[in-house]
């Protein structure tokens, strides 16, 4: 069944100041929707991620740099990710519909990336080499 990855993005540090009791609120929704994909046979997996030691690697001048990155002027930032199996476009999008991502604030949006199933190819690769 294809995967799909929803990359969950939200404006930088909308949630640093919510009290405690909000935050286990917000904690127990999001697991109550993905422990319902895994009882379904959907999720494959996800996490949040940390605000913080992000890094960037790019090449500048032949040489890869890492840096902090430009987070002055983020307008928004990735704040975990789910990767779910869905038979289509349509069931995944029927499925984040009720991602309580979406529900916690006006700003929260979800990006929907198919994930390649890379079988065939690494297989390819094998037989060449």
């Amino acid at each position: 069944m294809p995967q799909y990855m929803l990359l969950l993005h939200m404006v930088p540090n909308y949630n640093i100041d919510l009290p405690r009791e909000k935050m286990l609120e917000m904690t127990k929704r999001y697991m109550a929707w993905s422990d319902a994909l895994r009882q379904k046979g959907r999720l494959v997996g996800g996490e949040k991620l940390a605000a913080g030691g992000v890094r960037h690697i790019r090449v500048k001048d032949g040489k890869p740099v890492a840096s902090d990155g430009p987070y002055a002027e983020a307008k928004d930032v990735i704040g975990g990710y789910f990767v779910i199996e869905a038979r289509d476009g349509a069931e995944v999008e029927a499925i984040v519909q009720d991602c309580p991502h979406l529900a916690l604030a006006p700003t929260n949006w979800i990006e929907i990336r198919p994930v390649d199933d890379m079988a065939a190819v690494r297989k390819a690769a094998a037989a060449a080499s």
